[in-house]
């Protein structure tokens, strides 16, 4: 991997202050980078009078960060975004004032990414994914050749603005959407090291992609409807029944997109019960009364079953009922 001093004098950017994002910020910040970090609201206002915090393996970290809107900022020459998948369209719109034509855009999202069909053969204008980017606008925001694809390994929780708690190791994969190990990946991949993320890359980003899919697909949903924590999940013979149905099912999906799992099926169901009592995300958000990440997650796996005829029951089953769980639970919050 490329040598890259964190002097350089490099504009770093962290668009979205939910748990990711804040934890992403403060660990590049431990690095020795400068970072901005882009939040709205509340969130803006507290992170600028507090700082962020970070709990996590190495300890309590207390930070002050330059916190902002994309206004307030130059073009930048890397930019994370890290919204929830259904929030990414109006913070593609919001961040324009940071994207020049060298900016090498990396979105940390949930989910069958809208750029899936791109960068292949070196064809940069595939297919669209109607679940995640209907009318396109995605696409004509960000650039899929300054994209690099990204998968992340983190579990981690917001306790308030600007404070997330994570305590499971940090990990993320980058690669190249057409497979070239390029200068820039390996500056990212470096970049994350530095700031003590354990980082890979791949020539192969669609079967990390899946791999991330398929972890999320057969645990969030599931525990959205029944409250349960990933080890509850995997450990009772029910629940744990319902994700390896789901889990058999997208199999035949990933290899009809000519993609496999990096991990097999087996250590899915394993690794996600020695997690621990950590709520997913989809929990998470549906506690807060937020939407679920079920376009990207759910519907998107779904539609690309479809498009080669092939049935998942049991996933659409479970995708109704936490659709109506969100749904209800919305309205309850309301009234």
């Amino acid at each position: 991997m490329s040598h890259f001093k964190q002097t350089d004098n490099y504009k770093i950017s962290v668009a979205g202050a939910g748990a990711i994002g804040v934890t992403l910020a403060a660990r590049l910040l431990i690095g020795g980078y400068r970072v901005s970090l882009i939040a709205r609201g509340a969130n803006l206002a507290a992170i600028q009078k507090d700082g962020i915090r970070l709990l996590d393996n190495e300890g309590d970290h207390r930070l002050k960060i330059d916190a902002g809107t994309p206004s307030d900022y130059p073009v930048q020459d890397l930019v994370f975004l890290c919204p929830k998948s259904q929030d990414l369209p109006a913070l593609a719109a919001a961040v324009q004032p940071l994207i020049g034509p060298n900016t090498m855009i990396v979105p940390v999202i949930n989910g069958i990414p809208w750029w899936y069909f791109d960068g292949r053969d070196g064809r940069w204008n595939g297919p669209q994914i109607g679940s995640v980017d209907p009318d396109g606008a995605l696409k004509e925001l960000l650039p899929s050749p300054q994209i690099i694809g990204t998968t992340t390994l983190i579990t981690a929780e917001r306790i308030q603005p600007g404070v997330v708690k994570t305590f499971n190791p940090l990990q993320m994969t980058i690669g190249e959407l057409d497979g070239r190990v390029s200068d820039r990946v390996e500056r990212l991949g470096a970049i994350l090291q530095q700031a003590g993320i354990a980082t890979r890359v791949t020539q192969h980003i669609r079967d990390s992609v899946w791999t991330k899919v398929v972890r999320n697909l057969v645990s969030n949903p599931v525990t959205a409807i029944t409250g349960a924590s990933l080890r509850e999940n995997f450990s009772d013979n029910n629940l744990a029944a319902i994700s390896e149905q789901m889990l058999h099912e997208v199999l035949p999906v990933i290899a009809a997109y000519g993609a496999r799992l990096e991990i097999d099926p087996e250590t899915i169901m394993t690794a996600g019960r020695s997690m621990g009592d950590v709520k997913t995300s989809m929990l998470q958000d549906l506690e807060r009364g937020s939407p679920l990440e079920l376009a990207s997650i759910c519907d998107a796996v779904i539609e690309l079953a479809d498009a080669h005829g092939i049935s998942m029951p049991v996933t659409q089953a479970i995708t109704a009922l936490a659709r109506y769980k969100s749904l209800s639970g919305n309205q309850a919050q309301a009234a």
